[in-house]
């Protein structure tokens, strides 16, 4: 039985990836996701969780809400934020375990070593 062959991505596609890998290679927005990732925040929330200060919390807030990697509900005075995109916790899962598998196999060549 032969594999299903995979649909290429068109250029398009290509494109609107590697400008969302782009958004995401920000470590500031990947810190702020971690912590949406745990449950829903305000910006005050948010700069408490990461200790990061309030005009870069906005900021980088503003370009994942565009992105719709999170989104924003009012709440009064306040917005809460969280997580938009379901994705993101299967894309965490698999760079994870890719970290973790490299970072075992690298101690498995260093402790296998002679010397």
């Amino acid at each position: 039985m032969q594999a299903k062959k995979k649909k290429q991505m068109s250029d398009a596609q290509v494109e609107e990836a590697a400008r969302l890998f782009a958004i995401l290679s920000e470590p500031s927005r990947l810190i702020l996701l971690r912590s949406l990732m745990e449950r829903s925040m305000t910006v005050s929330e948010l700069i408490e969780a990461t200790g990061m200060k309030q005009g870069n919390v906005s900021k980088h807030l503003g370009v994942l809400l565009e992105a719709r990697f999170v989104a924003r509900e009012k709440e009064g005075n306040f917005a809460r934020y969280a997580i938009a995109d379901s994705n993101l916790f299967a894309l965490c899962e698999l760079m994870c375990g890719r970290i973790e598998q490299e970072a075992h196999k690298r101690l498995q060549e260093l402790t296998s070593r002679p010397g």
